[in-house]
């Protein structure tokens, strides 16, 4: 090993034995939101439910309600998507603590927005000094691995540097016979060299 490879490796064996920071109280309420607001909404909205029209009512507008998300092929999409959306953002945070997809520090890459796209996911990542495209690239099997996914594509932003895309490439868990057929994502993979993604419209807010 020359003497220009040593400082490399130690930072990589620093990197390795480092201990990932616990998100503080507000990033980890930020991080679950979601199933805090279901635990929060869905019970109240029950009670609610029964004390407006009584159990049996209640009842009758629940199976309603069950059966209109299973028969409605959209609705049915929309919220399977949204749900695997939810899980890849789990998975990705628990890969790159693994994967050691992190500062010297351990800073950890921040989850900005996330997008179901057919049977990909689309993330957009936030990176810490200390961690870019090619952390993120080394380690892309084992985050797919993290996902449950196929693959992982990564790409860098077109002015950014701190700023790298994913595709989750994930497979749906049932399809309808009859389902219409599903467009698959536009392929930006595929393109040698770290290949960018287009910039995504975000003045419409985060979607995750």
């Amino acid at each position: 090993m020359s003497r220009w490879q040593e400082p490399q490796a130690i930072a990589e064996l620093a990197r390795e034995v480092t201990v990932v920071r616990r998100p503080n109280p507000l990033v980890a309420l930020y991080h679950w939101r979601y199933e805090i607001g279901a635990l929060l909404v869905v019970p109240y909205a029950l009670f609610t439910l029964f004390q407006a029209v009584g159990p049996i009512w209640a009842a009758v507008v629940l199976f309603g309600v069950a059966n209109w998300l299973f028969y409605w092929k959209a609705a049915r999409r929309f919220l399977r998507d949204r749900l695997r959306s939810i899980v890849v953002q789990h998975r990705l945070r628990t890969g790159f603590a693994r994967a050691r997809v992190c500062t010297l520090d351990g800073k950890l890459p921040v989850i900005l927005w996330t997008k179901p796209r057919g049977d990909e996911v689309e993330v957009t990542l936030f990176c810490p000094a200390g961690v870019g495209y090619e952390r993120i690239e080394q380690r892309r099997a084992l985050l797919a691995a993290a996902c449950f996914a196929t693959d992982v594509h990564v790409y860098r932003h077109h002015k950014r540097a701190n700023v790298v895309h994913l595709s989750v490439c994930t497979a749906r868990l049932r399809k309808d016979a009859d389902e219409d057929e599903v467009v698959p994502a536009p392929r930006y993979a595929g393109q040698a060299g770290g290949a960018v993604l287009p910039v995504q419209d975000m003045s419409r807010g985060f979607l995750v």
